[in-house]
């Protein structure tokens, strides 16, 4: 499949079967982005009180915190933050076996989606900590190295050869970048751990490995086409989020200590969240799950097996996804 086919299949999947993609995204981003949306109203609120502060008593604002934000707000945001990445786990679980049996030519309501995800959503989270800590130690290690290189650069230039500290600053910001080149090429590797998880059923390791494997020889049409996607999905959640985050900061700024303000605001941002992933999250992974179909096509003639049930008169069911020693 070239992109236009992977973009065009992403869409139609969108567009035939709504409910189950956008109404699926809708519901769980609406049920989990709750906190954020009070964690945000929240914040507004305090950043009301500052403003009135600013305005009316400037000398009431303690110089050593001049930006208070309330406990209870940093705890809503950041829990709320935790909770609704939770739900984009559940529903990129949901939607990746609606696209992979959407391929079979089956058309899954919510409730037949959650059925055939409903004994793997344990393993669909395990996967996503595992990946969750594997990209997080390779952020730390690309920020140490970067960090270390540039403040042994900058000490050695304070104290030593200006020469030697030029050329220990340039080392430092090169392993950084170097660095970061290693955390997308292990991303891209492992990027299809999650069909594999869903369609393929097995452990989390394994789907690990598997992925691994799938995109060797691959990587760079692999990172091509999710550069395009993600650039795709950032232009269009920019295009929609302009209006509902534009609106809740002009009622900031504009009714700052309104007692209605932070629940308006959070609620203009909360539809906002929610409609943004709603459509962007399905399209995402329709495209990710595409491109792994894709791929098992090329190397392991699954187009092939399909074209043989086809012949034999049967209906492909979700075993056809089975490695062929499982199947």
């Amino acid at each position: 499949m070239t992109v236009g086919d992977l973009f065009n299949g992403s869409f139609a999947l969108i567009r035939n079967n709504p409910r189950t993609t956008v109404g699926l995204a809708m519901i769980v981003v609406a049920v989990t982005s709750v906190v954020s949306a009070i964690g945000f109203g929240g914040t507004m609120a305090d950043y009301g009180v500052f403003v009135d502060q600013a305005f009316n008593d400037p000398t009431s604002i303690d110089p050593d915190n001049p930006m208070p934000v309330s406990v209870w707000s940093l705890v809503a945001s950041y829990s709320g933050a935790l909770l609704s990445q939770a739900g984009i786990i559940l529903v990129t679980g949901l939607l990746t076996a609606v696209v992979g049996l959407a391929v079979l030519g089956r058309t899954l309501t919510p409730g037949q989606a959650w059925a055939a995800v409903r004994d793997r959503m344990w393993a669909v989270v395990r996967l996503a900590l595992t990946q969750l800590f594997i990209f997080l130690g390779l952020t730390l290690a690309a920020v140490a190295v970067t960090v270390v290189g540039v403040l042994v650069g900058v000490a050695v230039l304070a104290s030593g050869p200006a020469g030697l500290g030029i050329v220990i600053l340039v080392l430092g910001v090169a392993a950084g970048l170097a660095a970061f080149a290693v955390f997308v090429w292990i991303a891209v590797r492992i990027l299809f751990a999650m069909p594999v998880v869903v369609l393929e059923r097995v452990g989390v390791f394994a789907a690990l490995a598997r992925s691994w494997n799938l995109t060797r020889g691959s990587w760079w049409r692999v990172f091509g086409v999710i550069l395009l996607t993600t650039l795709l999905v950032q232009v269009i959640g920019g295009i929609l989020t302009a209006p509902f985050s534009g609106t809740a900061v002009v009622l900031v700024i504009a009714f700052p200590m309104e007692a209605w303000m932070p629940v308006v605001s959070g609620a203009i941002v909360y539809v906002g969240t929610v409609v943004i992933s709603a459509i962007t999250t399905p399209f995402t992974v329709g495209v990710t799950t595409l491109l792994y179909i894709d791929l098992r096509m090329r190397r392991e003639g699954l187009d092939l097996r399909l074209h043989e049930v086809a012949r034999a008169g049967r209906e492909a069911g979700p075993e056809i996804y089975l490695p062929e020693w499982r199947a």
